[in-house]
């Protein structure tokens, strides 16, 4: 499979964690919930990521997340203003 079509195709992991994601979002009945529920599983998966898989691997997700490109990520809700 090229790397190209793989970067921009979700894996079943992501599509199943995004589906329990958004269906906590969804319950939220104002932006500052959304944010403030989003927050705090960013900080949970960091830190089950640190506990399980290391320092290193906590300092490569880290990274990740500063270089996310959302200009592929079609499979992402655009934006919704409360």
């Amino acid at each position: 499979m090229d790397h190209a079509e793989n970067a921009t195709k979700p894996s079943i992991h992501a599509e199943r964690a995004y589906a329990l994601i958004l269906s906590g979002v969804i319950e939220c009945s104002t932006a500052l919930e959304q944010r403030l529920l989003l927050d705090s599983l960013v900080c949970q998966c960091a830190a089950f990521t640190r506990i399980l898989s290391g320092e290193q691997e906590f300092f490569d997700l880290l990274e990740r997340l500063k270089y996310i490109d959302f200009s592929h990520a079609d499979w992402l809700l655009p934006r919704q203003n409360h």
